[in-house]
């Protein structure tokens, strides 16, 4: 019986714990992380920032271009954030991708973005070689996700 009881509370700490992580995700987050001071190559086509949404297109025409796009990640939540993971496309034969600090330092899943700061961020897509594939996508989103930093 003892052992039972100290399984409910380990179960109601662990709930407790995911419910207030999600809570902080959900609400505090994305209302607290956004992108600003956006900045481009001349082949973007820049339509908006909507918190951590970029709407933009691109235009690479011939191996060697490329577009980068800079921009700030504000916290101006209450609490310190770490960036959790981020995703983009890995590079492929034709098409090289980057997301860095704009120093060209990499990300890492913990890096701290203390409350009231912000990090510069870059995106760059290199167009390296012709595509010779029928049906090949070019796919240039990317997304980085947030947690409160324990």
């Amino acid at each position: 019986m003892k052992y039972l009881k100290v399984m409910l509370v380990g179960i109601a700490f662990v709930i407790g714990f995911g419910y207030k992580t999600l809570n902080a995700d959900q609400n505090g987050l994305s209302k607290g992380i956004y992108y600003d001071n956006i900045k481009y190559t001349d082949n973007v086509n820049f339509n908006k920032v909507d918190g951590t949404n970029i709407d933009y297109s691109a235009e690479l025409s011939n191996p060697g271009d490329y577009f980068e796009i800079y921009f700030d990640v504000v916290n101006s939540t209450n609490y310190d954030v770490e960036i959790s993971d981020y995703i983009y496309n890995k590079d492929d034969d034709y098409i090289e991708y980057k997301l860095t600090y704009d120093n060209d330092k990499d990300i890492n899943n913990g890096d701290i973005i203390k409350k009231g700061e912000s990090r510069r961020l870059k995106y760059k897509v290199y167009y390296k070689n012709p595509i010779v594939e029928d049906e090949y996508n070019l796919d240039t989103s990317f997304s980085i996700y947030y947690e409160q930093a324990i």
